[in-house]
């Protein structure tokens, strides 16, 4: 299919409504119009750079009640599908017919359904027949079709598809809608380079674009245990690593339970005043909340039973189970204008009382369980999205547990993956199939599936990295180092906030070092994506530089050829086409572009960034005498490879003569520093 464009052939359209009470169907042809007595579905479509945009669109003088709406159609077979999960934490990844998503094991589905698609959604146990939610990508050896609802506050797109046999449905979850005029799908059909269908698709989406923030979170190191003194202290170690941190978050543990949005025991001076310190150290203060849930053990559950969301039998809807909590939690109805008046005090408390200028609200799912007040669950997601984006106004919003295309345009910040953890999967969850499981692996997929939302909807949260040792039981960190390296890099290529959860103070002198080596980080921009087998090469650029990412998420060794061009890491030296790579299991390396045709000395790398070389502000002179300048915020052990042209014997760099060292493929000394 290289070289092609894949093609998209719509079959057929089925609707389902009830109208008094009656059920009635109207089936479309292969245009996707059709004419019931009682309604009419039209269609018209918007051509494009890259595609078309489709909208059907229901037409009726009395409102129907609306229970399915289904579009049938073909695509071209031998590709690979980008799967997206149904919310945050779920998994998503691009997959090939040969593998599958089994559905969830029966015995777990009591506890773990409420948090995905479970409950409304068939799986296949099938090899090659997957479904993704808001958008799907077909990937025919480099070339995308790219399909994707750009109304999903109209109501979840959900897009089922048989890689083996190309047959495709397009559903709208558009259950318990009642209305006259109606769009049934509003869709971007687009095909072409990864970033040129992305590009297309996102101008139909109303996105943010925030800046590139960095910081600390209390979750993935102290959990619920957190105090006063503990939060203070890291406030404290922060601003003392020297590092330009930019937020400082407090996570899960502060409130007196879930739903009871007030300060507990274990802050006795308040949050106004942890706020306060986190500004006076040059932070921004965020505090996490869980806006539509609570727990029973809660003073809201107890007084204000009328706000939880019931369902047909009156009983409340459970949310999920949480062991460190009280247990189950449940779901807020959100249409409840009481409990919306006191979100609204919630928030003007955290925001305007205390001082925070950021905020993490998680479990937003909770918000669009059920179908309800004749709206849809994507219509009320958005709804919910729209409510929290006034209440925080021009403060950080960073969503979380919540799907992604309703929460495009309405936070700032998004997280796009589950939890990571100390460790690099649970093997208990995965053989359940949980596909919202705490796992660093399962995590890092869904950073580098979803990688193309990044400036595009929001900026992207891949969750924080994790440096620390295991030396203490209470947060050991079982990642090996190159996991922890995998992550740490991951994260701060593919996110625009990047988080760590650790005690800096308790670092060694290397893993101060390394911590160290993620600053300045430069604006980049991903230009090149692929992956194969789980090696992924990712090509990234910014500032007229361009650098070579290859990971290796597999628990064996890789070894891959770069593409044309040369490329140098001072680990692996120059390496040109034809020059394999080997890469251990769960290894990431970094290489930066080098251009050996180049007459004058170069920057070759460097060790002390993420991204050999970043770090360099400028080399500039002439003949044997050079000046290097480093950017600010370089990390004081860095060092420079700078390549010398052939016939050259030393360099003078910075007032000091420096020997040519012929080795690693390359002519070239090594700069201590720069400033």
């Amino acid at each position: 299919m290289k070289g092609t464009n894949p093609s998209l052939k719509f079959k057929k359209g089925l609707l389902y409504f009830i109208y008094q009470d009656k059920l009635y169907n109207l089936e479309l042809d292969s245009d996707l119009c059709g004419t019931h007595p009682l309604l009419e579905v039209k269609t018209s479509q918007r051509s494009l750079q890259q595609g078309k945009q489709l909208k059907v669109r229901l037409y009726t003088p009395e409102k129907v009640q609306l229970q399915s709406f289904a579009v049938e159609a073909e695509i071209d077979t031998g590709c690979t599908m980008l799967v997206n999960g149904f919310q945050t934490w779920t998994q998503s990844r691009e997959l090939d017919s040969s593998k599958r998503i089994p559905p969830l094991f029966r015995p777990a589905r009591p506890l773990l359904v409420p948090y995905g698609d479970y409950g409304f959604t068939s799986y296949s146990r099938r090899r090659g027949k997957f479904h993704s939610w808001s958008w799907a990508g077909f990937n025919y050896d480099g070339n995308w079709l790219l399909l994707a609802s750009d109304q999903e506050d109209r109501g979840y797109t959900l897009f089922s598809c048989d890689l083996n046999s190309g047959n495709l449905t397009i559903e709208r979850d558009c259950m318990g809608t009642h209305i006259a005029n109606y769009s049934l799908l509003s869709l971007y059909i687009g095909s072409g380079e990864e970033r040129q269908v992305w590009d297309e698709y996102s101008s139909l989406v109303p996105g943010t674009s925030p800046p590139r923030i960095s910081g600390w979170t209390s979750w993935y190191n102290y959990y619920t245990n957190i105090t006063e003194e503990i939060i203070s202290d890291n406030i404290e170690a922060l601003h003392a690593s020297g590092l330009p941190w930019d937020v400082f978050q407090i996570d899960d543990g502060w409130q007196q339970a879930i739903g009871d949005w007030h300060t507990n025991d274990k802050f006795p001076g308040g949050m106004e005043k942890l706020a306060q310190q986190a500004r006076e150290r040059g932070l921004k203060p965020g505090l996490w909340l869980a806006p539509f849930i609570c727990e029973a053990e809660s003073q809201l559950w107890e007084r204000n039973p009328d706000w939880l969301l019931k369902d047909e039998q009156d009983k409340p809807v459970k949310a999920g189970w949480n062991p460190g909590w009280s247990g189950w939690f449940y779901a807020l109805d959100f249409y409840n204008r009481d409990f919306r008046n006191y979100l609204r005090q919630v928030f003007d408390t955290v925001l305007n009382q205390w001082g925070f200028s950021m905020v993490k609200l998680d479990f937003l799912y909770a918000a669009a369980l059920l179908p309800r007040q004749g709206k849809n669950r994507g219509q009320i997601m958005g709804e919910a999205m729209d409510f929290i984006r006034k209440q925080c106004g021009d403060n950080i919003v960073l969503g979380c547990g919540v799907p992604l295309a309703p929460a495009a345009g309405r936070v700032d910040y998004c997280r796009i993956g589950g939890d990571v953890a100390p460790y690099w999967e649970d093997r208990l969850l995965s053989t359940v199939n949980y596909r919202e499981r705490v796992s660093t692996k399962s995590s890092l997929y869904s950073t580098l599936h979803r990688h193309m939302l990044d400036k595009r909807f929001f900026g992207n949260d891949p969750d924080v990295f994790l440096l620390r040792d295991g030396k203490k039981k209470v947060n050991e960190n079982k990642l090996t180092p190159a996991q922890r390296h995998t992550l740490f890099v991951l994260n701060n290529l593919l996110g625009s906030l990047v988080f760590l959860s650790d005690d800096v103070d308790s670092y060694t002198p290397e893993q101060t070092q390394q911590l160290a080596e993620m600053f300045p980080w430069p604006e980049t921009e991903v230009t090149g994506f692929t992956c194969e087998n789980d090696l992924y090469t990712i090509t990234v650029e910014a500032e007229g530089q361009r650098w070579l990412v290859l990971a290796n998420l597999s628990s064996g060794k890789r070894f891959t050829e770069v593409e044309e061009g040369s490329w140098f890491n001072p680990a692996t030296g120059l390496v040109v086409p034809e020059f394999l790579v080997k890469l251990a299991p769960h290894q990431t390396l970094c290489l930066a572009q080098v251009d050996r045709e180049n007459k004058r000395p170069q920057v070759l790398g460097s060790s002390g960034h993420l991204l050999p070389g970043a770090q360099v502000a400028s080399l500039t002179g002439s003949g044997q005498s050079w000046q290097l300048k480093l950017k600010n915020n370089a990390a004081p052990h860095s060092r420079i490879w700078i390549s010398v042209p052939h016939g050259m014997e030393k360099l003078e760099v910075n007032g000091t003569e420096y020997p040519a060292i012929s080795k690693m493929g390359m002519a070239h000394i090594i700069v201590e520093g720069g400033n």
